[in-house]
């Protein structure tokens, strides 16, 4: 069978919708020998009547003060897939400077609308928050839950300390039409480990105990389905016990998270 036929048959198997609202984090290296348009193409087709969305982040050059976000010229900094999804006929990206996104389907714009507003990385009113709101599902493929931006937001909703800076950055955002916005935003920093997001490999198998994730398959990858509500129900739970302890501990108390 052919990696493009193997594909379509996995998403097939995998229990997603073409109506399902999907974010997707991926490594093409993952997927296997294939083009990565013939990947979106793939993709777009399966979820024509859902929404389909792609983290485009650019936060790892546009950071410092008076640096400039331009929603049609930044490229993403978080793969070849986010980056050419970009340039496919009716996509929408929102205008965040530091951790935009990127929509196809009838929701895209609505969905994606004023994240020029947020100051937060991953605000829980803004496009990551409300993937809760959505029932949407994240797509992690050949990747784990490193890339789970998601768990960022869930932070912020619970108002984890030590997740953000106290400063404030002036960026600057281009908009399609060339209009010029100027923002503050403060950006992702944690004093107690300078990569939080390596912390979060450890709700791997409580997503999976829990039912809040199921491995499938994606051509030569893994494709772990997550589930943005039980994910934050779970999380609620656990930061009810212990706000730091995805960077404080290495192992979560099973009665934090399923009761006594």
């Amino acid at each position: 069978m052919k990696l493009r036929e193997k594909i379509i048959n996995d998403l097939k198997n995998s229990g997603l919708k073409s109506s399902d609202r999907v974010l997707i984090h991926s490594s093409l290296k993952q997927i296997g020998n294939i083009d990565a348009n013939e990947v979106l193409d793939i993709l777009i087709d399966y979820f024509k009547d859902g929404l389909l969305l792609f983290p485009t982040h650019t936060w790892g050059y546009i950071k410092n003060d008076g640096d400039v976000y331009d929603v049609i010229k930044s490229k993403p900094n978080v793969g070849i897939l986010p980056t050419l999804f970009l340039e496919r006929k009716g996509v929408v990206r929102s205008l965040h400077p530091t951790h935009s996104m990127a929509g196809l389907g009838s929701l895209a714009k609505t969905y994606l609308k004023g994240e020029e507003n947020m100051n937060t990385p991953c605000n829980p009113l803004g496009v990551y928050g409300r993937l809760y709101d959505i029932d949407a599902k994240i797509l992690l493929i050949g990747v784990n839950q490193i890339k789970n931006t998601y768990i960022h937001s869930v932070e912020e909703s619970f108002n984890v300390q030590n997740r953000i800076s106290d400063k404030e950055t002036l960026f600057h955002i281009v908009t399609k039409d060339n209009n010029k916005l100027d923002v503050l935003m403060h950006k992702h920093y944690c004093s107690l480990h300078p990569h939080v997001s390596e912390c979060y490999q450890k709700l791997d198998p409580i997503f999976l105990e829990e039912e809040a994730m199921k491995i499938k398959e994606f051509g030569n990858a893994e494709m772990r389905i997550c589930e943005a509500r039980k994910i934050y129900d779970i999380l609620s739970k656990i930061f009810s016990h212990e706000l730091q302890i995805l960077v404080e501990k290495n192992e979560i108390p099973v009665t934090y998270y399923r009761g006594a």
